[in-house]
């Protein structure tokens, strides 16, 4: 039993990685998915933490001008685990009008998705901005969705003139979330023969509540000058102000037929599982390291449901902590849940893990779908612990040991014969080589063990050895409100009066069901982090003394402890 705890505190001391067999393919977005015409538009590249040199840029030749490529750097650091992130820009002019692709790119050997970009006319209508300095426009896409959808809120400036300062605000909606995406993207743009600056801004706007949705569009003031008027370096200028026009969004309902569960409306979504052994076989005893990933776009990361694994027979899990965050692609928020699990199996045979599923609504295709991880089955094996079958013994009534005398009427042992006596005695030097190296591992633990009570804690005394000074003990653990002293002293009182009880799972087994198996079952979990430590329902329990289970129930009965971690 101490062995396996000490398997299970190696397991959940390591930190859960996702490993990836090979480099992601690069990801591809556009700035914007609607430009007039005349117009730039700006290409990310994605290509995560790896060094892929340059894309192939001449398939955009056809319906492209290339202004010119940047590259941006980023690093992170999300609770303790390094995200670096590599991202080529490039500046595109369209062509020509209508419905444009831009290209699938090649870069480091694998290839990015194409990209539809609508290319409008230019408006010429007497509100365009070819009629008045400043213009603040608002739009927001799509028109109509579902409560709890991301729209993307567009806010562009337009000005002509040369701005020596100027404040810009945000929009606002009641009954919705908004949140700013990314940096401003700056560029030119020709409007009823004018040339204008445009200052392009986006917003994740996320409705609460069904209905109608009315986003007030903020307002811009600021103050221009004239480079050719000497009074303008002494801070002389003409103020220009603009507002944007509001926007009404028809927000409905969840639909009637979306399936039960989380409320997922998402543009697209993503679930992973990975970290299986690559030979496809595990050992009873050794922990496996799963990782569960769930990336959705048009969500955040807070509207993601947790994460967790199906039932596991013949294994117990231990699930890490979860990593979460939020990144954005273009307008486009994809936040993302990352879980780990240590699989630690229980037995050899087959460990079946059943088919996962997650059911969420497509906003694109208006359609319910679902992300479906595969069932999957691990054969393992025997643990390095589990004693080896003898050999079967030959007709004649076994083998004797080399060099004892034979008896009378006996023969000498065959050379094969006295070959694997050789063999079995080197297995057993190498089983008790074995039995001394988990001797000293279960000190180094123990001894940590005992070096993570505090200075504060209750010990136990020499004279604890009766019943009534070890019940003592007990209930000064429970008012230090410690859980390694609460278990320490528990275990000592129940040693007093059976001294055949090693661990928290024997003196279960030796308790009737009921309420002090249930309080021991919450103090295994709040020593290993899965739950609060609740000393008074612990004290409540054992006040009285304990309550036995009839003789015929022993320390191998398992039937009435609660599992580590409840499903």
């Amino acid at each position: 039993m101490m062995m396996r705890h000490a398997w299970l505190a190696l397991a959940l001391s390591l930190a859960v990685t996702v490993a990836h067999a090979q480099a992601s393919a690069p990801v591809a977005s556009l700035d914007r998915s609607h430009v007039g015409n005349g117009e730039t538009v700006t290409l990310n590249i994605d290509v995560g933490d790896d060094d892929l040199g340059n894309p192939d840029l001449s398939p955009l030749s056809a319906d492209f001008q290339v202004l010119g490529t940047s590259t941006n750097h980023t690093l992170s650091i999300i609770n303790g685990r390094r995200e670096a992130h590599t991202i080529l820009g490039v500046a595109l002019r369209p062509k020509h009008e209508g419905q444009l692709t831009v290209p699938a790119l090649t870069i480091g050997g694998q290839a990015t998705q194409p990209l539809p970009l609508t290319v409008e006319a230019t408006s010429t209508s007497p509100a365009d901005a070819s009629n008045r300095p400043v213009v603040l426009e608002g739009k927001v896409d799509p028109a109509q969705g579902y409560v709890g959808q991301q729209f993307d809120y567009t806010l562009r400036l337009y000005f002509a003139v040369n701005l020596a300062d100027g404040q810009l605000g945000d929009p606002s909606a009641e009954g919705a979330e908004i949140r700013r995406i990314g940096s401003d993207a700056n560029y030119q743009t020709e409007r009823g023969g004018r040339r204008f600056n445009v200052v392009e801004r986006h917003y994740a706007i996320i409705p609460q509540h069904p209905g109608r949705l009315v986003v007030q569009a903020p307002g811009f003031q600021g103050t221009a000058v004239d480079p050719t008027d000497m009074n303008s370096f002494f801070g002389a200028g003409s103020p220009v102000n603009a507002v944007a026009q509001p926007q009404n969004v028809d927000v409905q309902a969840r639909p009637a037929n979306a399936p039960d569960g989380a409320w997922l409306p998402a543009r697209s979504l993503k679930l992973s599982l990975d970290g299986f052994p690559a030979d496809g076989t595990a050992r009873v005893g050794q922990p496996m390291t799963l990782g569960m990933r769930l990336d959705a776009t048009g969500l955040p990361f807070e509207a993601l449901p947790a994460l967790s694994l199906p039932k596991l027979d013949g294994a117990d899990v231990y699930p890490d902590k979860a990593v979460t965050g939020s990144s954005s692609s273009g307008p486009w928020i994809t936040g993302r849940r990352q879980q780990g699990f240590a699989v630690v199996p229980t037995r050899p045979g087959t460990l079946h893990i059943p088919e996962t599923t997650l059911h969420w609504w497509n906003v694109v295709t208006d359609k319910p779908e679902t992300a479906t991880l595969p069932a999957r089955d691990i054969v393992v094996a025997a643990g390095s612990g589990v004693p080896v079958a003898p050999p079967a013994s030959p007709a004649s009534g076994g083998m004797q040991p080399v060099g004892s005398p034979a008896t009378a009427g006996t023969v000498a042992a065959p050379v094969g014969q006295v070959a694997g006596l050789t063999s079995w005695r080197w297995i057993a030097v190498g089983l008790a080589a074995l039995w001394v190296l988990t001797l000293l591992a279960w000190a180094v633990w123990a001894r940590r063990r005992r070096d993570t009570v505090p200075a504060g804690a209750p010990a136990v005394r020499p004279e604890a050895r009766r019943p009534g000074p070890a019940r003592e003990d007990f209930l000064k653990a429970t008012d230090a409100g410690d859980a390694v002293s609460i278990e320490r002293a528990l275990l000592g009182w129940a040693r007093v009066i059976r001294p055949g009880i090693r661990s928290l799972g024997d003196l279960a087994a030796a308790l009737r069901p009921g309420l002090q198996r249930e309080a021991i079952g919450a103090l295994q979990r709040a020593r290993f982090g899965q739950g609060g430590l609740d000393t008074a329902g612990i004290r409540t329990a054992f006040a009285g003394g304990f309550d036995w289970a009839p003789s015929s129930v022993g320390p191998a009965d398992q039937g009435g402890l609660p599992p580590l971690y409840p499903r």
